[in-house]
């Protein structure tokens, strides 16, 4: 027995749809699937009931892994549990390719989303599974998610990001802990904690970071004036920023606290949280 969990609101309002086309080749393989919308789910009662033969797909992007792991409470998670990447935001899916399954295209989950780091912001808990954004990327989520409002679609991320870093974004200055070694930094255009190695569409923050290892990667991008932060910005996409390790600073850990001197949007998985000056990841 094989069931589909799908956002129906999920890309563009086209979730079952693209589900049922993404799955087609799981279902030659295991069988006709059941398809369940998420939307109204009771997550946590269904996970309860799943049979012990049943095989549980979540289809959708890294938006609908997010509230999945964060609707999921003290369930018991199945251990056959696999994500079906569909959808355009997939950062997840770069982490684990090398486990995808090539015939049917699932991932299995269980590992991956047991035991998830947490975020504490604004007296909430959260638990994420690629990263958490604070600064200038959190901005550009605000910022989209406010055009998005207007009705506009196909937004480019890459222009919203150097129209904010060249005219509007005025980087506040933090103090960061991690596992309790403090350091300050002054105009601080990201203060981010990575779970896994990408966020934004394929943005290689922390390219050294290991899922399940035990660690959070810190990553800081610091110091320069505007231009020279736009030009650090487009080797994220192949992390090469790691290389300015006069204006990169990167630090695992196991607690990492950030404070800003301004607040600022911030990011988690994609989800935007407004006017933060402050928060804490860990692994419990």
């Amino acid at each position: 027995m094989i069931t589909i969990l799908f956002n129906a609101k999920a890309d563009a309002g086209e979730g079952e749809e693209n589900a049922k086309v993404a799955a087609k080749a799981a279902e030659a393989k295991f069988g006709e699937a059941k398809f369940v919308n998420l939307i109204g789910l009771d997550v946590q009662k269904y996970l309860k009931g799943v049979k012990e033969d049943e095989i549980v797909v979540l289809a959708g992007g890294d938006g609908t892994l997010n509230h999945f792991i964060n609707d999921i409470g003290d369930a018991p998670i199945p251990n056959e549990i696999y994500l079906l990447p569909t959808g355009t935001g997939n950062d997840f899916l770069n982490d684990v390719k090398d486990v995808q399954d090539p015939e049917t295209s699932l991932v299995p989950l269980h590992d991956y989303i047991s035991n998830l780091p947490i975020i504490e912001v604004k007296d909430k808990k959260y638990r994420f599974i690629n990263g958490i954004g604070f600064g200038i990327d959190g901005e550009c989520c605000v910022k989209a998610d406010e055009l998005k409002a207007q009705g506009k679609k196909n937004l480019d991320y890459g222009k919203i990001t150097v129209n904010l870093l060249l005219f509007h974004f005025k980087a506040p200055n933090a103090t960061v802990k991690v596992d309790g070694e403090e350091m300050k930094f002054k105009k601080t255009y990201i203060a981010a904690a990575m779970n896994g190695r990408c966020y934004g569409g394929g943005m290689l923050v922390a390219p050294e970071q290991k899922r399940n290892s035990g660690l959070l990667s810190f990553v800081a991008i610091h110091g320069k004036g505007r231009i020279g932060t736009l030009l650090i910005f487009p080797k994220l996409f192949k992390g090469t920023h790691v290389q300015n390790k006069k204006n990169v600073t990167i630090k695992t850990g196991k607690v990492i606290e950030v404070t800003f001197d301004k607040p600022t949007g911030l990011q988690i998985d994609g989800e935007v949280v407004k006017d933060v000056t402050s928060y804490k990841a860990y692994i419990a």
